[in-house]
């Protein structure tokens, strides 16, 4: 079977299964934030990777294509998987308090330090001054990045352990990371039509800000990918991404529609996306440039 083929045959079951995952979890429980929901979602997030499992398993170029060994470059790289996201929820809050949009539900923030009121905070709540807020945050989207990154394995094996690197074979990096950020968020689809991520305008959700907001995130989990030879630290990210950003967003109070939120953490995860689009291009310049240098 050809690489081709095997992208085809992987998109196509990766999609079928997932969807009907998903459309399962709206028939039967409704709300998709709901815990009746969660087993179906749980079961639509495992699928990529069980899909290419089943596929290398049975297909030996596939299998060494595959990007699932731990390797010693992604262990230097696992801070700023956490890093990263954690720096998106703080950006998303700063500019929700400073246009008075709305106000956190978690944080009161002062120049002497930060008034924590809720969440899961491994090293307590209270006041505490800059240097141990900056630790709690650190020590707690650590350990919730490792814990979510399990469950996110699921999708990040097929994605960036397995897709991104055929398609950059076909279509170089750029372009690859590109159409697998419009893939992701469409494999989203049903959910995100039925309010998941967007319940207030689950159409532009999902059609608009979606694709933009996943095409952001995938240059930075590609570049994670590419830099450690590894889905891992991309796997970590994505935890990291649903557990402390999506924790420290969505306990925004907003004043009115959540719509300037939603807008802002597209806008910082674009901006973001193009560092590392950058950062993947100069890594490809020194490549091309290089080997040239060694002729002379």
């Amino acid at each position: 079977m050809s690489d081709s083929r095997v992208v085809v045959v992987f998109c196509v079951i990766v999609f079928a299964a997932s969807w009907v995952l998903q459309l399962g979890a709206i028939q039967t429980a409704g709300d998709l934030e709901s815990s009746a929901a969660e087993p179906w979602l749980i079961g639509a997030m495992l699928t990529p990777a069980l899909t290419i499992l089943v596929i290398a398993g049975r297909h030996k170029p596939t299998r060494a294509r595959l990007k699932w060994k731990f390797t010693r470059r992604m262990f230097g790289l696992l801070p700023v998987a956490v890093l990263v996201p954690t720096i998106i929820a703080f950006a998303v809050v700063a500019f929700v308090i400073r246009f008075g949009w709305g106000t956190s539900g978690w944080f009161t923030f002062s120049p002497s330090g930060v008034d924590i009121s809720g969440g899961p905070w491994l090293l307590g709540r209270g006041f505490e001054g800059w240097p141990l807020f900056v630790a709690n945050v650190f020590v707690t989207g650590v350990a919730y990045s490792l814990f979510n990154g399990i469950v996110a394995a699921g999708e990040e094996l097929g994605w960036r352990g397995y897709l991104q690197g055929a398609l950059s074979s076909r279509y170089g990096n750029v372009r690859a990371i590109l159409l697998l950020g419009v893939l992701w968020s469409m494999w989203h689809l049903p959910g995100q039509l039925a309010g998941y991520n967007f319940p207030e305008h689950p159409v532009m959700g999902a059609l608009i800000l979606s694709p933009i907001e996943l095409v952001g995130v995938s240059f930075f989990l590609g570049w994670l990918t590419i830099k450690s030879a590894s889905f891992w630290p991309a796997a970590v990210a994505h935890g990291a991404g649903n557990s402390i950003q999506e924790g420290v967003v969505s306990n925004l109070t907003m004043n009115g529609s959540r719509l300037p939120e939603d807008l802002c953490t597209v806008a910082i995860t674009v901006l973001v996306g193009l560092v590392f689009w950058a950062l993947i291009g100069a890594a490809r310049q020194k490549q091309v440039v290089s080997p040239l240098r060694g002729d002379n």
